[in-house]
């Protein structure tokens, strides 16, 4: 909460975008944002995003038992984007409890790609779940089927394990 309010508090850089306020903005927010300490990609040559991850109670939940999605504002390319990374599509049975480990994985037909990995929970169950990201068109988008069947497979707990398992198709 120190760390969401002081992100909050912190002017934009000089001449940068003020990337917490722009995820605010861009994201489904109901309440209780918090922001993590930003990452940095470098998917192509003379490109360099800062991502930084954000958790946030949604405007609308989907499931009773989800309290927490996570997301990602996106600077560096132009425009910054925001995406709901835990909370929706295949990730919307779980809530988000934060990010644990981010960091480029092997590529694919010289596609760039990055892994978030989050720690996730449902009433019953805690697990970490994967999320790749892939430069395509000079943006970062999900890339939701790689995703899913690293986490399908069980390889997904790790960067180390997305890495081999990346690695191997």
């Amino acid at each position: 909460m120190l760390l969401a309010a002081l992100v909050a508090a912190a002017p934009a850089r000089a001449g940068g975008p003020d990337l917490a306020a722009e995820a605010r903005a861009g994201l489904p927010v109901a309440g209780g944002f918090e922001a993590a300490a930003p990452r940095r990609w470098s998917p192509a040559r003379g490109v360099t995003l800062t991502l930084l991850p954000v958790r946030f109670a949604p405007r609308v939940p989907g499931f009773p038992n989800q309290q927490r999605w996570c997301g990602l504002a996106i600077g560096g390319a132009g425009a910054t984007e925001s995406l709901v990374t835990v909370g929706t599509d295949w990730t919307e049975a779980v809530s988000c409890d934060g990010l644990r480990e981010a960091g480029e994985v092997p590529a694919a037909a010289g596609v760039p790609r990055f892994a978030l990995i989050y720690a996730a929970s449902s009433p019953n169950a805690a697990a970490r779940v994967p999320v790749i990201l892939r430069w395509e068109a000079g943006r970062a988008v999900l890339d939701a089927e790689a995703s899913q069947r690293v986490d399908e497979a069980g390889q997904g707990g790790s960067l180390e394990r997305i890495r081999a398992a990346l690695r191997q198709r």
